[in-house]
């Protein structure tokens, strides 16, 4: 277990026009459109992965603060009855495309984190070491009182050596004594550009990239939507491939790239994050 500290990370920008222009190229072709069952001997150091719901989720109801009209189609979501039997098959996707001393976090709504649990439990050949839990503001966000949500986070491991530094550059480890039971990271919403239905925030992903990889490992996601575990892995210096059903989460992930990489985004996403209250 490497248990090192880490004292400093550096966010990664490349330098010319024509650079950024033909980096941004290469690394689209690190998206896939694949199903996660068709994954076979990525071989990654951590996948990071957020599957779908199982509560009939389009990301499209008029209470969340966001223009439908950005929404991008074709999400995919699954079944409740079904649900079993998907988390088996990503289980089974994320023991073929680990390396033997590679780990796997598994984000889950409360609503069906109790099959997550149970299949984990049952499942050969991954371990459950921990759970994470991360606290954000709700999308349908109220102005008299702030709505909040809780995401369950599995942490997995497939050997008995893994990678993790006691802490990352971000708030939550800068201010007082770093604690992984509970992260509280707002969601970083953006505005004027295509959405996917759901999306990490930058600055959680880069918390646990920090304290669970190293730079050149290799970052995975088999399901992957608007592609952010790439976009973090890339600007903390990670290889990264990425993949999902929806054609559609490759154009987010376009948008994505060129805001980070061109567009300043690291910036902006501090003016966004309280976007709405000047409205």
């Amino acid at each position: 277990m490497n248990n090192n500290k880490i004292n400093q990370v550096q966010i990664f920008f490349p330098n010319s026009r024509q650079h950024k222009s033909n980096r941004l190229e290469e690394l689209l072709k690190k998206y896939e459109i694949k199903d996660m069952n068709d994954w076979e001997n990525v071989n990654a150091d951590l996948i990071i992965t957020d599957p779908p719901f199982g509560i009939e989720f389009s990301g499209k109801p008029t209470n969340y603060h966001r223009n439908v009209e950005n929404v991008v189609d074709s999400y995919v979501e699954w079944n409740v009855s079904e649900y079993g039997w998907k988390i088996q098959q990503l289980l089974e996707c994320i023991k073929r495309n680990l390396k033997e001393n590679g780990q796997a976090l598994i984000f889950s709504g409360w609503n069906n984190s109790n099959i997550i649990h149970d299949r984990i439990m049952q499942f050969r050949g991954l371990t459950l070491r921990g759970k994470l839990y991360w606290t954000y503001n709700f999308a349908p966000t109220c102005r008299v009182r702030p709505s909040h949500n809780v995401y369950e986070i599995y942490w997995v491991t497939k050997g008995d050596k893994w990678t993790f530094h006691n802490r990352c550059i971000t708030h939550h480890c800068q201010k007082g004594e770093p604690n992984l039971t509970t992260l509280n990271f707002k969601r970083d919403y953006k505005v004027n550009m295509p959405k996917y239905p759901t999306r990490l925030p930058f600055k959680l992903l880069q918390c646990l990239l920090e304290h669970f990889s190293k730079k050149d490992d290799l970052i995975f996601d088999p399901l992957c939507g608007s592609g952010m575990v790439g976009v973090v892995s890339y600007m903390l210096e990670r290889n990264f491939i990425i993949g999902d059903l929806n054609k559609n989460g490759k154009i987010v992930f376009k948008h994505l790239l060129d805001y980070y990489l061109n567009k300043n985004g690291l910036v902006q996403d501090k003016k966004l994050l309280t976007w709405w209250k000047n409205e």
